[in-house]
């Protein structure tokens, strides 16, 4: 009689330490290994440890700061400007430039680089290679300043004008107010100004205002 109580016993703490605490409403865990120490006692036992996992906290995901895209300023209106054609008895262009100033691929074009408006067209030239120019005209301006660094700018006559930045300081082989031919050494790409690397910066005037050099050149 005795040997069938102890295994009832045995087998009721079997079947109670098989049930997932999760199957007991209301009851946790920790009130559960509780018990089965207390049973584990009364039967003479040494209750063995209980190794209770909690479970990892479910948070929420980490909301992103949401910065707002500011688009560039759209460019300046610039007001409409008739360039006529000039014949050669009456000026030097002819409404487009003849050659390119320089060889080399273009980096960077005319427009808005973020929000900062370049002038020009950078002409990636190696350091030394000759800048000649565009078309026939007068050299108006021979200088060196911080941005452009070494530049002459020529006048086409027509209002059209043409400036070459970051030569090679003291490179230049023209002065002002000398008369120039359509691919005449003016002097050489260099890296001085405002830059990162040798190239030529040329721009295109019209009447005084900056347009887009690739609409002029050939």
């Amino acid at each position: 009689m005795k040997r069938t109580l102890t295994i009832c016993a045995v087998s009721a703490l079997i079947m109670g330490a098989s049930i997932p605490t999760s199957a007991l409403p209301g009851t946790s865990q920790v009130a559960f290994a509780e018990a089965g120490s207390a049973a584990a006692a009364a039967s003479g036992r040494t209750a063995k440890p209980q190794a209770i996992v909690a479970s990892a906290a479910v948070t929420a995901p980490a909301s992103r700061d949401a910065f707002g895209i500011t688009a560039p300023p759209p460019p300046p209106e610039l007001e409409p400007v008739a360039v006529a054609r000039y014949s050669a008895a009456t000026s030097n262009v002819t409404g487009a430039l003849a050659v390119w100033p320089a060889s080399g691929g273009v980096n960077d074009g005319f427009g808005y680089r973020g929000t900062e408006f370049h002038g020009g067209i950078d002409i990636m030239a190696g350091y030394g290679s000759p800048i000649v120019a565009a078309s026939p005209g007068v050299v108006i301006a021979v200088t060196q300043d911080g941005g452009w660094g070494q530049y002459v700018q020529v006048d086409h006559g027509g209002g059209i004008t043409t400036l070459y930045a970051h030569m090679i300081s003291g490179s230049p082989l023209v002065s002002a107010g000398q008369s120039v031919a359509a691919g005449q050494q003016l002097g050489s790409v260099g890296d001085t100004g405002y830059v990162t690397v040798a190239h030529l910066h040329f721009e295109v005037w019209v009447n005084g205002t900056k347009t887009d050099p690739m609409g002029w050149l050939p």
